[in-house]
């Protein structure tokens, strides 16, 4: 990489690999089972249309489904699907039907206040709440038009398992579309916290950053590059946040993974990334740099110095421009400065690893240090709490505010954005207020 990618990067390196994307070796007997059915319809029928499976099962159908010509899905009539959760997801008689045994909602996000259903984007699909109707399980479903569908969408997210990697739950045709059923973040993305609380706290930044970091080092300890790590990506839980979607991802059979196009959202790519000419995980540590700049101050790095109307492409700055450093928000405390250093260095083979960087001083800060509670009771009923202390200094100084946090406190967005559903109190106060107490020792 070093070779590939150095501070001098006019230089042409010699070096050249073959292409390394794993899903493209897939396993031998699922692809002589693909290859032996040209009708999907015809396959399904002795097995059910919806049925159970294990991961070979899922697998081997949505390679069934990208190998199936768009005539032949345009003349179902009813669903085809394998599900991995027999525990929440009930089928009935060989059928999953949408809108009957399952329902979709548009998402609304707990910490907004209430409005219009909205339903997040992802890349080529659209994500909605679902609930079993019989278990009441409730899930996350993104649609994906077929003709945008890949196996890629589904093949590492089923492989790999790791509790800060969204659970992949099954998957459905119907309606011209895969459905695509995951575990549900109660607290949306962390993009659409920014946008509704605006910037986020150093202990809330820790907390994600602490996350996100354990499924990276999960994936990559697999050689697997996720290749768009930002903030809509990472989706909060009651107790933990977890990476989402995986249609970029590449499982390396090289030290160097030489791409075959740009991978990834520009703002947030490394400089080895846009120079295309080979990388490897070290390009997720650079992106989770950036993403950590969002969070800090709400904005993407780059956009505050070089305007989106003055600048419709950023893969010019990135490629030429030192690291986005100066973008570091201003009450950033040292440690993290140090970690966000680490993270963004220029060149991949001095850039820290996920290993490396959760180990880092900025993210064990001291117990004195970092504002939590235990639950609401303790929180309430903790008067000499620093935070609490703070808190009712706000409230004096605002009127008697009913709540930390309103549309229109522009100056308390960073300071109380602890505005709070009563109905998703339980997880989405735990994750405001910082990571539990074993996270601190």
């Amino acid at each position: 990489v070093e070779q590939l990618y150095s501070e001098r990067d006019e230089e042409e390196s010699g070096v050249s690999f073959g292409d390394s994307l794993s899903q493209d070796e897939m396993d031998e007997t699922e692809v002589s089972d693909i290859g032996t059915s040209r009708n999907l319809v015809s396959r399904m029928q002795n097995r059910g249309k919806v049925r159970y499976g294990g991961v070979p099962e899922l697998l081997a159908f949505v390679n069934m489904v990208s190998n199936t010509p768009p005539s032949t899905l345009s003349k179902l009539e009813e669903e085809l699907g394998v599900l991995l959760n027999k525990t929440d997801m009930v089928i009935k008689e060989g059928r999953y039907r949408i809108d009957l045994d399952v329902l979709l909602f548009p998402w609304r996000l707990t910490y907004k206040a209430p409005g219009p259903g909205h339903v997040p984007k992802g890349s080529f699909g659209k994500v909605h709440l679902a609930q079993d109707t019989e278990t009441r399980k409730r899930m996350a479903c993104k649609r994906i038009p077929l003709e945008h569908f890949k196996p890629a969408d589904v093949e590492i997210q089923a492989r790999f398992c790791h509790e800060n990697i969204a659970e992949l739950y099954g998957a459905l045709v119907w309606d011209q579309s895969m459905h695509l059923f995951m575990e549900a973040g109660e607290g949306g993305s962390v993009l659409e916290k920014l946008e509704s609380c605006g910037p986020m706290r150093e202990f809330e930044v820790i907390w994600v950053t602490q996350q996100v970091l354990r499924g990276l080092e999960y994936l990559h300890s697999h050689n697997i590059i996720h290749h768009d790590i930002k903030p809509s990506n990472i989706v909060l839980m009651s107790a933990k946040a977890v990476l989402v979607d995986f249609g970029l991802t590449v499982q390396m059979t090289e030290d160097v993974y030489i791409p075959r196009d740009l991978r990834g959202t520009e703002m947030y790519m490394s400089p080895e990334l846009v120079l295309c000419r080979g990388h490897n995980t070290k390009t997720d540590i650079y992106s989770l740099g950036t993403t950590i700049i969002h969070m800090q101050t709400g904005s993407p790095p780059w956009v505050r110095r070089y305007p989106r109307s003055s600048y419709p492409s950023y893969l010019y700055i990135i490629h030429k421009q030192a690291p986005p450093l100066e973008d570091i928000s201003e009450d950033c405390s040292p440690a993290m400065r140090g970690l966000l250093e680490h993270a963004l260095e220029r060149v991949p083979a001095r850039r820290s690893s996920a290993t490396e960087l959760l180990h880092e001083e900025a993210l064990h800060p001291s117990r004195e240090d970092q504002p939590r509670c235990w639950s609401l009771d303790s929180a309430l009923g903790d008067g000499t709490h620093p935070l609490l202390r703070q808190h009712s200094q706000m409230t004096d100084s605002t009127q008697e505010s009913s709540s930390l946090y309103t549309e229109d406190s522009g100056p308390y967005k960073r300071k109380g954005s602890l505005y709070i559903d009563l109905g998703a109190l339980a997880g989405y106060y735990n994750y405001v207020r910082g990571p539990p107490t074993t996270e601190y020792g």
